[in-house]
């Protein structure tokens, strides 16, 4: 006898749940638990000779983008189409810390040392420890912190929460101008967030005075290794122009803070420039740089882990992402 499909209908809707009894875990195990978190941010490269490793302090929420960016210049709505143009949120301004090792063969050196211990900026950063020690690298094998500046995201990172020493056997860098200007005693006088930054500053720079250079311009922070005058964002600010073996890089700082909004708008200011106008002149003049030149750029907070090159775009430039490597 050939089945009916009247009497075939309660074996396949049988089947059908069995099926779906498979496929349905129970109750008690229907979704995994959250893990958090993501892959230990350090990221290796090779500029010529140097080995060169980018470890992550976290990263800051910048919010709200305007007057952050733009203040009297722009209007709220052409920041927020600036980022929305780019898929990204309006609200908030995500921003990596990129610090750089860079074994030169005969020294390790530390190109900027995050926030460190003291949440000044939230609870995301201070992770540079934990990371240098995931790259393999022991903060007491650093033989030179080089600062381009010394606002908290670059400086604090030197000292742990009981204001010891966190890479012992290390010198540092800085420009004296740098030095001598946010460890002005006078400037505790100026309103907040002047004078916390100076505050933490003079705790964490003071005590190790003996241990620090002072750059001048274009000085040599060790061979191959050049501090080039960006003033603006800071009064002393430097870059760091790297170069090994025809390979070139240069270590912006806090020229650009955005990836799209200080390089789409050049002229458009930022919140914490000490001289908005001279960062403006410095951020377009360095940006040409990079374009013409053809040079490759870390970025220290743009997205993880910085690298990039930088084209003409528009009434600015545009970062285009170095590829990541492998191996």
């Amino acid at each position: 006898m050939i089945p009916t499909r009247r009497a075939l209908l309660p074996a396949c809707l049988g089947a059908a749940g069995f099926g779906a009894a498979l496929l349905s875990p129970p109750a008690a195990t229907a979704a995994a638990p959250p893990r958090g978190g993501q892959v230990a941010g350090w990221y290796r490269f090779r500029l010529g000779a140097f080995e060169c490793t980018v470890v992550s302090d976290g990263a800051i929420a910048l919010a709200p983008p305007f007057p952050t960016f733009g203040g009297s210049v722009a209007t709220e709505a052409e920041v927020r189409a600036a980022l929305r143009r780019a898929f990204l949120a309006e609200d908030r301004l995500p921003t990596a810390i990129n610090c750089l090792v860079v074994n030169t063969g005969s020294q390790l050196i530390l190109l900027d040392a995050g926030v460190g211990a003291q949440p000044v900026f939230g609870p995301g950063t201070g992770r540079l420890v934990e990371l240098l020690l995931a790259a393999g690298i022991q903060p007491g094998e650093v033989d030179l912190v080089a600062f381009t500046h010394a606002h908290p995201d670059h400086a604090w990172g030197i000292a742990d929460a009981a204001g010891n020493s966190v890479f012992p056997n290390a010198r540092y860098a800085m420009s004296s101008t740098d030095f001598d200007t946010w460890t002005n005693e006078a400037l505790l006088a100026q309103p907040d967030p002047i004078r916390g930054f100076v505050q933490g500053t003079r705790a964490v720079l003071l005590p190790r005075r003996d241990r620090f250079a002072m750059l001048g311009v274009n000085a040599e922070v060790a061979p191959g290794i050049r501090a080039v005058p960006t003033p603006g964002h800071t009064p002393g600010h430097v870059a760091f122009h790297l170069e090994s073996e025809g390979a070139r890089l240069l270590v912006l700082g806090d020229i650009a803070n955005h990836h799209v909004l200080a390089l789409s708008r050049p002229d458009w200011p930022f919140v914490f420039d000490s001289d908005p106008a001279q960062a403006s002149t410095t951020r377009r003049r360095t940006l040409d740089m990079a374009a013409t030149e053809r040079l490759q750029v870390l970025g220290y907070h743009f997205p993880w882990p910085g690298l990039g090159h930088v084209e003409a775009s528009g009434q600015g430039f545009a970062v285009v992402p170095t590829p990541w490597q492998w191996g």
